[in-house]
């Protein structure tokens, strides 16, 4: 075969490599920049819900038939949340919380003095749809992890991103919290 041909392939092939690499990168370098997008969006769904489980507290705290557990409970929630750094240990902290705003709205909804504060009404609204906004950040954002970490993972971009990129932790539901994910307990009959 003439060398000229032989060096042809060879720069074809090195192009395509190039070519294949920049390629990569870049799709890892996108996915990434969406996790940290839909991250920064969850957490603004979090601070969101957290004024508004602030505000929950003022009311409760102002009223004395509610004791101080409620607001109590409600102010160590929200401080687990903010002192946690990690993705999956915020989401963690913020499932707990979610649970304590579930127990207090059921015994608000049996309460007939409490369902005729509109302030307190008011605010279970705004917190109930801070919720599905969370889970629509939660989800959105285990979306992109998937697809990250897919890119990740898998070759040639563990080889390519392998240095820089590493596989993010998702943050499903663990055990008792809401949304998709959540393990489901066995039953026996």
């Amino acid at each position: 075969m003439d060398p000229i041909v032989i060096i042809l392939f060879v720069g074809l092939a090195l192009i395509a490599l190039v070519m294949v690499y920049t390629r990569t990168y870049l799709n890892i370098m996108g996915a990434d920049e969406k996790c940290r997008a839909t991250w920064k969006v969850l957490e603004a769904s979090l601070v969101r819900r957290g004024e508004l489980v602030a505000s929950l507290e003022e009311t409760m705290t102002g009223r004395g038939e509610y004791g101080r557990e409620v607001p109590d409970a409600l102010s160590r929630g929200r401080a687990a949340v903010d002192a946690a750094e990690q993705p999956a240990d915020k989401i963690v902290a913020s499932q707990a919380l979610t649970q304590t705003l579930r127990e207090l709205f059921a015994v608000a909804e049996r309460s007939t003095a409490l369902m005729t504060n509109p302030v307190l009404v008011a605010l279970m609204g705004q917190i109930a749809q801070a919720e599905k906004d969370l889970e629509q950040a939660r989800r959105a954002y285990d979306e992109e992890v998937r697809s990250y970490n897919a890119l990740v993972t898998s070759f040639p971009g563990n080889k390519i991103g392998g240095m820089r990129y590493r596989p993010r932790m998702s943050v499903r539901a663990r055990r008792g919290g809401n949304g998709a994910g959540r393990e489901l307990p066995w039953t026996r009959f």
